[in-house]
C-alpha cells in the first residue's frame, strides 16, 4: 500500500530489490546514488531514502549486516492466494504510470522484493478481483490493466 500512495517508497522498494537480485546485498550509498539520479541532487531525497530503509529494516525485510550501510535480503513471503496477489498487482497498477503491464513483470517487479508471488495465469487475478481486467498482447502475452 505505501508503494501505491508514495512513489518514492515504490522506487526505493525497486532499487533494493534490484540490487539483491543482481549482487545478493544493497548498498545504503548505491540505492541513494540512483534515487539522486532519478529525483534529483537534493539533501530530501538522501533523507527520506535512509528513512524508507530504516522501515524496511524495523518490518524486517531488510537485515543489517556487520558493515555499516550495507543490507541483506531479510523476511520473504511466499504468497499462493490470488486474493493477495491480485491486491498486489493492483498496488503495483497504482504505483506505476503505465496503463496495462505484463502479468510477468507484476510477479517478478523488483520493488516487490519482501514477497515471492506464485506464477498464476492473468485470468485467475481477474477472477479475484473485480478492479483488475485482462487482455491478450501478441501470441503469449497476458497484460493486467486496472478497470476504470
Amino acid at each position: 500500500m505505501a508503494m501505491a500512495v508514495f512513489p518514492f517508497w515504490g522506487a526505493v522498494a525497486a532499487h533494493v530489490g534490484r540490487l539483491l537480485r543482481l549482487q545478493g546485498k544493497a548498498v545504503a550509498s548505491q540505492v541513494q546514488r540512483r534515487l539522486r539520479e532519478q529525483f534529483g541532487e537534493r539533501e530530501t531525497v538522501s533523507r527520506a531514502a535512509r528513512r524508507v530503509l530504516r522501515s524496511f529494516i524495523d518490518w524486517e525485510v531488510l537485515r543489517e549486516t556487520s558493515r555499516k550501510g550495507i543490507y541483506t535480503t531479510g523476511l520473504s513471503l511466499i504468497i499462493y492466494q490470488p486474493e493477495l496477489i491480485a491486491w498486489l498487482a493492483e498496488a503495483f497498477l497504482q504505483a506505476h504510470t503505465n496503463d496495462s503491464v505484463a502479468i510477468r513483470t507484476v510477479l517478478d517487479a523488483p520493488s516487490l522484493f519482501p514477497f515471492r508471488l506464485s506464477q498464476i495465469p492473468a485470468y485467475h487475478l481477474v477472477m479475484a478481483s473485480q478492479r483488475l481486467d485482462v487482455f491478450r498482447h501478441g501470441l503469449d502475452q497476458d497484460m493486467i490493466i486496472l478497470r476504470t
